[in-house]
């Protein structure tokens, strides 16, 4: 008997019985899904993360208020920040550095923003001076953004984002309106471009006003942090070395985290990798499953084929065809069971997308690879001893079956 003869009278004995082999297949599917899903969803929310951290700009390093390193072992006996960092000492890194780089001190700080009745109360209000475009990697749409004389005598002016126009100002120009942001005038003199959502943060809900301005408005003579923008990327380790010597003059250890943009993503990269591969096992034992499933079901059936297999091997057939047979049968239940599987995942994500618009799951063609090959591997293990078992059967004792 050659191969396609096996593969039609595996077919036959599936269709001979539907309702068990869809059944059967059904724990493949829901194994399938479980895989592609998960893995996909992962992959989407590591593209997403990554992208965000990318878009605060690029060759950048950051000056962080205090050390993480011992803020995190110490997390647990309640560890504090005190915050010394200064303007003075970005003015620092920008004129001692040797790589002419760009450092821009924030202050950031939620807050409420109001234009005649309409108020939003969870917008963004950032301190900080001319650099912040450079570094930030951001462009004014319309008017102008903050400049060195606005600092210097801590005007009351402020850039605001796109949804801050859309929800305050609707249709009518906000190039000098006045802005009440927590109770204080400040004109508005620009609008920034649009940057759109990400995770639901809406990085158009922002306000920028100058550094000085921030102070007094919050009270805070500190800063949030500095970011220092690298003209040429492989400067960036000796940027981080020579920015830690600067601040060492003026700062201690313990005051100041100096990291740069592409450690943040490493980390985050190597810890997506370990929950992707950790979510792939746990929607693995779904397949795991589904392939007992097929073990259970295909010896059920070698033993209500019993007289069957007995009358084949009455007629001549030999014991490698008849366990061809049957691993082809178990086979078969898995890989449709990945092919419908497949299907359905790109189904929920179609209708996900229709509820969720903002958070796009991308089917992973590599998970998809992987769920196929994982479907077909549980189809050959759990259905060898079955068809095994259906190839020793002597033929004889098997006639005999009742």
């Amino acid at each position: 008997m050659n191969l396609c003869e096996t593969l039609t009278t595996s077919l036959n004995g599936l269709k001979a019985n539907k309702l068990r082999s869809a059944l059967t297949m059904l724990g493949v599917i829901i194994g399938v899904i479980a895989v592609v899903l998960l893995i996909s969803l992962s992959i989407s929310v590591k593209k997403m993360i990554t992208g965000e951290i990318k878009a605060l700009g690029s060759n950048l390093v950051v000056v962080i208020p205090g050390n993480l390193d011992k803020i995190g072992a110490l997390s647990g006996a309640g560890a504090s920040v005190i915050n010394k960092l200064e303007t003075k000492h970005a003015e620092k890194i920008q004129s001692l550095s040797n790589f002419n780089v760009t450092a821009t001190p924030e202050l950031t700080n939620p807050g409420s923003v109001k234009f005649g009745a309409s108020s939003r109360n969870s917008a963004i209000i950032t301190g900080t001076n001319k650099n912040y475009m450079v570094t930030r990697d951001w462009k004014v749409e319309r008017g102008r953004f903050i400049k060195k004389v606005d600092i210097d005598a801590a005007r009351k002016i402020c850039v605001v984002g796109t949804t801050i126009v859309s929800e305050l100002f609707r249709s009518s120009n906000p190039i000098g309106q006045m802005l009440l942001i927590n109770g204080t005038k400040f004109k508005i003199v620009g609008v920034m471009e649009s940057k759109g959502q990400a995770l639901d943060i809406d990085k158009d809900d922002h306000v920028w006003i100058p550094l000085t301005a921030a102070q007094k408005l919050f009270g805070i003579n500190k800063l949030s942090f500095i970011f220092i923008k690298v003209p040429d990327a492989k400067d960036i380790p000796l940027v981080v070395r020579e920015t830690r010597r600067i601040l060492m003059k003026y700062l201690s250890d313990d005051d100041v985290t100096v990291k740069a943009q592409g450690d943040t993503l490493s980390t985050f990269e190597s810890i997506s990798v370990v929950l992707t591969l950790m979510l792939g096992c746990v929607a693995g034992i779904s397949l795991i499953v589904g392939g007992i499933g097929i073990m259970n079901i295909m010896i059920v059936s070698v033993t209500e084929r019993t007289r069957e297999i007995g009358l084949r091997k009455a007629v001549g057939a030999k014991d490698n065809e008849i366990l061809m047979q049957f691993l082809n049968e178990s086979v078969i239940i898995s890989l449709l069971g990945g092919v419908f599987g497949i299907i359905f995942c790109y189904i929920v994500t179609y209708i996900g997308a229709l509820f969720f618009p903002s958070f796009e799951v991308g089917i992973s063609f590599k998970a998809i690879g992987l769920a196929m090959l994982f479907s077909g591997l549980v189809g050959v293990f759990f259905g060898v001893y079955p068809a095994f078992k259906a190839s020793k059967l002597n033929p004889i004792e098997a006639l005999r079956y009742e």
